[in-house]
């Protein structure tokens, strides 16, 4: 049965795509369920679109299915059943390999669940991938949303690049500590300061002009 603490969601866009890849492929993979408490673990949306599918009725019309059992206690269980849907724990795509898929192997993003703005976000709208689907009408209202969501990234990845810089300042070698001392010295400067401002040295330049 469902576990009632699942936190996984799937909005109807996804559920749809889901639902016409199942009724091609089927069930593919079995669910996974603990068998201590006959809770399912894995596979909940997959088992609600199977429902569908079947016209699956409560207690009317049961039907079967393959499932993998594990064997956990509670903590485990509520544990297994946020990291199997984790995707901080799938890893990230090779952009190059599912261009290869696609361009060389001939299968299609629509095969591999993926949509226009899926596409757009991993290819930084690549037009070789982009200009493959047709703009609906979700696609035409969220452009404006993908194209804040691009020229923010680029605007912080600018900023990080600024803030990372090494060309706004420049480092005095002195020959020994002495000398780096005798030179803070004749600037005014505490002999343990590191990092001297510029306006520091202009100040004393304006000093040493007067």
């Amino acid at each position: 049965m469902p576990h009632p603490k699942n936190p996984r969601q799937i909005d109807a866009k996804a559920q749809k795509t889901l639902f016409n890849k199942m009724g091609e492929i089927g069930l593919l993979q079995p669910l996974i369920v603990n068998k201590r408490t006959g809770y399912l673990l894995g596979g909940h949306q997959r088992l609600a679109v199977m429902d569908k599918h079947e016209k699956y009725k409560d207690g009317k019309n049961d039907y079967e299915l393959d499932v993998a059992l594990v064997d956990l206690p509670e903590k485990d269980e509520l544990a297994m059943l946020v990291f199997l849907n984790n995707p901080s724990a799938q890893g990230t795509w090779q952009t190059d390999l599912l261009a290869e898929i696609n361009l060389e192997l001939g299968v299609s993003f629509d095969d591999m669940g993926f949509d226009r703005l899926d596409v757009d976000l991993l290819f930084d709208g690549d037009s070789r991938f982009s200009e493959l689907f047709e703009d609906d009408p979700e696609v035409k209202e969220t452009k404006a949303s993908l194209d804040e969501i691009k020229a923010h990234r680029k605007e912080s990845t600018e900023k990080l690049k600024e803030a990372n810089s090494a060309e706004f300042y420049f480092v005095v070698v002195c020959k020994d500590e002495k000398e780096k001392r005798e030179l803070l010295k004749s600037m005014k400067i505490p002999a343990h300061e590191s990092w001297v401002s510029a306006a520091a040295l202009q100040g004393l330049k304006r000093g040493s002009d007067g």
